[in-house]
């Protein structure tokens, strides 16, 4: 446990460095927040869709902004080019498991870069007037299982990332391999479209599938589009989803290092 703490200061304290691209990506997500927010205002006219209000959507966009790089699918930096390059042979030598290093290296760097960037949005995003402002969140229990479920998303992401690591082995396509994974991740997770808009018959499947503990859920928590009792359920599932992939990808990983050839001098 000391090495993989050590691995995610270091990572965490490398990721603190990058205050531009922080900057970069507020003026991004502010950007974004709006537009949604403009955008998915006019499908809300009526004022709900399905008990889910203009003032819930503003919370919902406002937060999945404020916490997207802890919500979006991302590989580990320099991961993807080890494989490809060759220079993940270094790593067999290491006394430590590949898989829970590298996971522990993407957890920091998320982290890190969530920290740069969470509180300005959510500063800003209180601060503007009318039905553009982020609300509170409806209680202090529905505050608390919503950190918590942060933390669900933030491991639940990047087990899902883990699985990208294992097609880069299997295609030696870094860019490839990441953006089918996110894709598919975030399309059915809520990044992309808030859940609560789609169909019913849809959102009745698409909750207990392992994407929406990423964003959606913690999301509607926090705006009470899901209530308390409901929610703990909810997270109890989403911690076997993610015991689940993490087991599946260390099995998948395991294999593709046993059979990874290096070629060259």
């Amino acid at each position: 446990m000391k090495s993989y703490w050590g691995i995610f200061k270091m990572e965490f304290k490398g990721e603190l460095q990058y205050r531009a691209k922080a900057l970069s990506g507020i003026a991004t997500q502010l950007f974004w927040g709006l537009l949604q927010i403009y955008l998915y205002t006019a499908f809300l006219n009526s004022g709900s869709v399905d008990g889910f209000s203009i003032s819930q959507m503003v919370s919902y966009i406002w937060l999945g902004q404020a916490f997207f790089a802890l919500r979006y699918v991302t590989m580990p930096k320099r991961v993807g080019k080890e494989i490809v390059n060759g220079n993940v042979c270094y790593k067999f030598v290491r006394p430590i498991n590949i898989y829970n290093q590298w996971y522990v290296e993407g957890i920091g760097q998320k982290f890190a870069a969530t920290l740069l960037r969470f509180l300005p949005i959510i500063v800003i995003g209180f601060l503007l007037p009318g039905n553009l402002s982020l609300s509170l969140p409806v209680s202090v229990g529905a505050f608390f299982l919503f950190l918590f479920g942060l933390i669900l998303g933030l491991l639940m992401s990047h087990a899902f990332a883990m699985l990208a690591v294992y097609l880069t082995f299997k295609t030696l396509s870094e860019k490839g391999s990441i953006g089918i994974v996110s894709a598919i991740v975030n399309m059915f997770g809520g990044l992309f479209i808030p859940l609560p808009l789609l169909p019913q018959a849809l959102q009745d499947v698409l909750k207990y599938l392992p994407f929406s503990f990423i964003t959606d859920l913690p999301l509607r928590i926090y705006i009470g589009n899901v209530g308390i009792v409901d929610g703990l359920v909810l997270m109890a599932i989403g911690v076997v989803w993610l015991i689940a992939i993490i087991a599946i990808g260390k099995l998948l990983i395991g294999g593709a290092l046993k059979k990874t050839v290096v070629q060259g001098g």
